[in-house]
């Protein structure tokens, strides 16, 4: 066949551009963008999708990430127990400058708070502290878009490998372990009578003296009952039932009413409420006896498309889980980079607490 000179340069031209355009490839191309059109939150999203890091990298991704959080401003945070806020507020805008304010409820009215802000389609918080997180309640957060899993959101303590792993279950961290403890108020109970064991409680010199908060405030006060239940079975409530026990809606105006001397012993609560109140005054001491549980609060984190503030309140969640800031936060509780402080007999919450929360509330006549 012969093949015309101006036509066999056209062919060869045409050769030339497939094979220089690619057209003859069968794998799919990926565009690749222009970094210049990325603007700097976009660059922090990506660097958070990262599942590890080599200690330069999340440097970097950190470095991002506040540059990123500055610029945003300001982070709002809920949070479950007493005399955290304020700490972690201190040890955050002091370190980067980003104005960080939060809301302080019990944990069942807060967690409530929270949905029905989310069904409205305005969360407040961009991330929550809070105790005895119901496991249910977090999954169901997830699966709604409410929250973002604290493995997937890229939180460079957790990149860098520093974070210890069996502090978190893939959707939350615990961060802080506040073991619950009785506090006494010193001028009504002195010398022998202070009470050292859940049996001290028992003596007859309490009977109408003894303050507790109501378990249904939160779900975590279940995690304490259900351990005494296992430890010291039925008889063990039969015979507090008999001291007269005193209700308060929650551990604050519990602890309260003790510091104005209208008990002798309050029950449960943790360290950093009464610690506060302590510290302006009040007569009250506390005691930790050597079996019990905690309040173990955890990081939880909203979905990024949800979040006012996304790259502020990754921030504050790195803070929370690295070892400076969580040092600074366990000033009055137990940090987890060093757990020594947690009494002998101590025992994390157990994951079917819940489960007998009737049958705890008719022990403790509720």
């Amino acid at each position: 066949m012969t093949i015309h000179r101006g036509r066999f340069r056209e062919l060869l031209l045409a050769m030339i551009l497939v094979l220089c355009t690619g057209a003859w490839s069968t794998e799919e191309r990926t565009p690749v963008a222009d970094p210049a059109m990325h603007s700097s939150a976009q660059k922090v999203h990506l660097a958070q999708a990262t599942k590890s890091a080599s200690p330069k990298s999340a440097q970097a991704d950190l470095d991002a990430l506040i540059a990123a959080a500055r610029r945003e401003g300001e982070v709002t945070f809920y949070v479950s127990q007493t005399g955290f806020g304020e700490r972690i507020v201190e040890g955050f805008s002091k370190k980067y400058g980003i104005k960080a304010q939060f809301v302080r409820m019990p944990g069942a009215p807060l967690l409530q708070r929270y949905s029905s802000e989310a069904v409205a389609g305005n969360i407040a918080a961009d991330l929550i502290l809070q105790a005895g997180v119901p496991a249910a309640w977090a999954k169901e957060g997830v699966q709604k878009g409410w929250l973002e899993p604290i493995s997937e959101a890229g939180i460079p303590a957790m990149t860098s490998g520093e974070f210890p792993s069996k502090f978190t279950n893939g959707i939350t961290a615990t961060v802080m372990i506040s073991p619950w403890i009785f506090v006494y108020n010193t001028d009504k109970v002195k010398g022998a009578d202070v009470p050292k064991d859940w049996s001290d409680l028992f003596n007859s010199k309490f009977k109408g003296q003894i303050l507790l908060s109501d378990p249904r405030s939160s779900d975590s006060y279940f995690d304490l009952w259900t351990l005494l239940l296992d430890k010291y079975g039925e008889t063990f409530f039969n015979n507090l039932r008999t001291q007269n026990l005193r209700y308060y809606s929650s551990a604050v105006p519990a602890v309260q009413a003790l510091g104005a001397g209208e008990g002798a012993i309050m029950l449960a609560t943790s360290a950093p409420s009464a610690l506060t109140l302590k510290g302006k005054g009040a007569p009250i001491d506390l005691v930790t006896p050597n079996l019990t549980t905690g309040i173990e609060s955890s990081v939880i984190l909203s979905a990024r498309a949800k979040s006012k503030h996304p790259n502020a309140g990754r921030l504050l969640a790195h803070y929370l889980m690295s070892p400076e800031g969580n040092k600074w936060i366990n000033e009055s509780s137990i940090g987890v980079y060093q757990t020594t402080g947690l009494p002998r007999e101590y025992q994390s919450p157990h994951p079917d607490a819940l489960a007998r929360k009737d049958t705890v509330t008719r022990l403790l006549g509720l």
